[in-house]
């Protein structure tokens, strides 16, 4: 068996994530800080005194005049004469009116300086302690090369935080793929196979208690699967062990039919051989289900097959003393499983025998409909209950009070309703007046020529 590998917990994966983001962050930092010192020292971008440092130069030593400064120039400025009228300006709009409100009063903003010259004219500065591009088309361009700095820095800051959680993300989200997964094939129960290894404690965990369940469905399937095994073979065994005394029973039938009978003796060695021949049928089909074959479908004709149905059901009638009235009206052909459908139907119509005193009557019908057929199954006996109305087709039901009978096992109208479903049809339990009423419904497409 391979080695496992180490398995590392969900807080150091965090932890690491962290690390890692705030390693980025502080590079991204370092390399800004980097720049901005290159830039100035190459003369792209003045430092954030140079501001200060040429305003107080152009005041410097009291001038008696002004002397207007050159594009290099980085604080704002406005010139007015004596009486308060705009001589110069570096600005304008808000800017100007900023600096003109400080011609009269106290200046308490260090970052303004006024000064009256000799002919009475005075220059009122503002300058701004920050970074600026050396050139003047970039200054009237560009926002303050601060600004962009700090804008470039904190853009850089937000694509390492969204890059180092899409990493984090892809990083989980591939651990938690395994899951889906394992889970995927758990349910299709694919189940020789290893779970693979997260590498992180929590999922592997979680993994784990997966690899149990794994394990325990799969000697639960196994043995399952032994076991049908097992009961398939005694299935088929019984089955292949019945076809000696059926020989035997069919074979006396032939005999004694051979002798000069009187008539009701020669009728019931006829529903002897009759019945025999259909157990027969059933044997076979036994062994057939046993095997894993199955019935295919074939084209027959549905009047003909509606007639085998009836005589098929006369003989249990007719040992019960119950009368069956057929009406036939089918029409044309169709595809189904012929011996499967009709053992189907037969256990609705012997159901229905079944639970019909003897001297009445039992009403066997088929007939068209739009897009299909439908055979209907009329009793006059009790009906059927309440809850036999939902669960009568259920597997091993048999709690209808209403249509109580000994030897039941719940597997007759089961068996139905599963064969009618595999022929797209459908099955209907209800009562009618006299009686329980069962009416089975079939979408097959019909071919009326005969």
């Amino acid at each position: 068996m391979a080695k496992r590998q180490r398995s590392v917990s969900l807080s150091f994966v965090l932890l690491r994530f962290a690390i890692v983001m705030l390693g980025c962050m502080l590079l991204c930092c370092l390399a800004w800080y980097v720049i901005q010192v290159r830039l100035q020292n190459t003369g792209v971008i003045y430092q954030g005194a140079v501001s200060n440092q040429q305003a107080e130069k152009m005041l410097s030593g009291d001038p008696e005049t002004f002397i207007s400064p050159g594009d290099d120039f980085l604080p704002e400025y406005a010139l007015f004469d004596k009486n308060g009228r705009l001589l110069e300006s570096s600005t304008d709009g808000k800017k100007l009116k900023s600096l003109a409100g400080k011609l009269q009063g106290e200046l308490n903003d260090i970052h303004f300086l006024r000064h009256t010259y000799a002919d009475g004219s005075t220059v009122i500065l503002r300058w701004h302690y920050r970074a600026e591009f050396a050139d003047p088309v970039l200054r009237n361009m560009l926002p303050p090369a601060e600004y962009l700095g700090l804008a470039a820095l904190g853009a850089a800051l937000l694509l390492c935080l969204v890059f180092n959680i899409l990493w984090l993300r892809g990083c989980l989200a591939s651990r938690l793929k395994l899951f889906s997964e394992v889970s995927a094939k758990v349910g299709a129960q694919e189940l020789d196979f290893v779970i693979p290894h997260a590498g992180i404690k929590e999922y592997d965990r979680a993994l784990d208690a997966m690899e149990h369940m794994r394990e325990a469905l799969y000697d639960s399937l196994s043995s399952q699967w032994a076991a049908q095994q097992k009961r398939e073979a005694e299935i088929a065994a019984l089955a292949h062990d019945l076809k000696t005394p059926l020989t035997l029973t069919g074979g006396n039938a032939e005999l004694l039919l051979e002798e000069e009978l009187p008539k009701n003796c020669r009728k019931m060695a006829e529903t002897i051989a009759a019945s025999n021949e259909r157990a027969k049928q059933y044997v076979a089909a036994l062994l057939e289900t046993s095997a894993g074959a199955d019935e295919s479908f074939e084209i027959v004709c549905l009047p003909a097959m509606f007639n085998e149905l009836f005589q098929s059901s006369k003989s249990i009638a007719e040992s019960r003393g119950v009368s069956l009235q057929i009406i036939n009206r089918l029409e044309g052909k169709a595809s189904i499983q012929k011996d499967h459908l009709l053992r189907a139907i037969g256990n609705v119509v012997q159901n229905a025998i079944e639970h019909t005193p003897a001297g009445r009557c039992v009403y066997l019908e088929g007939s068209m409909t739009d897009g299909g057929w439908q055979v209907t199954v009329r009793d006059e006996g009790p009906g059927f209950g309440t809850a036999a109305l939902h669960h009568a087709a259920e597997r091993l039901w048999r709690d209808d009070a209403a249509r109580s009978a000994d030897g039941h096992n719940g597997l007759g109208l089961w068996f139905a309703s599963q064969v009618i479903k595999a022929h797209a049809g459908h099955l209907e339990l209800g009562n009618c007046s006299s009686g329980g009423l069962v009416t089975i419904r079939f979408l097959n497409n019909i071919n009326l020529n005969h």
